[in-house]
């Protein structure tokens, strides 16, 4: 019967369900509260009903539903800042995740603090 091949990985790789659950308890316990919220979801629903369109998207000639609320300047679990209208945008998930790789360091770039 034949034998499935062995799967040679680099030594030090994790599945995505290890760096998921690393990342999940790397995350501020009161930031994770506010985004899992009843307020926050009404609020975010409230908002995307408001401004349906991606601002990203808009600005390149190009028409997209947005899906996510985001706070244009991180809040690090600052409830005022967290709550603030005012410094929110709405965006498509493709545009968010540009957007919180640049800023939070992903694929190698450099973290930005504001």
């Amino acid at each position: 019967m034949p034998v499935r091949p062995p799967i040679h990985r680099p030594v030090g790789r994790r599945d995505k369900r290890e760096r998921d659950r690393d990342y999940q308890r790397r995350r501020d316990p009161v930031a994770q509260a506010l985004y899992h919220s009843k307020r926050w979801q009404s609020e975010r629903a409230a908002f995307l009903h408001d401004h349906p369109l991606c601002i990203e998207c808009e600005r390149g000639g190009v028409i997209r539903a947005a899906t996510v609320v985001d706070h244009i300047d991180p809040h690090y679990g600052n409830e005022t800042v967290f709550w603030n209208r005012s410094r929110w945008q709405s965006l498509c998930a493709p545009c968010h995740g540009r957007k919180t790789a640049s800023m939070d360091g992903g694929f190698g770039n450099p973290r930005r603090r504001s």
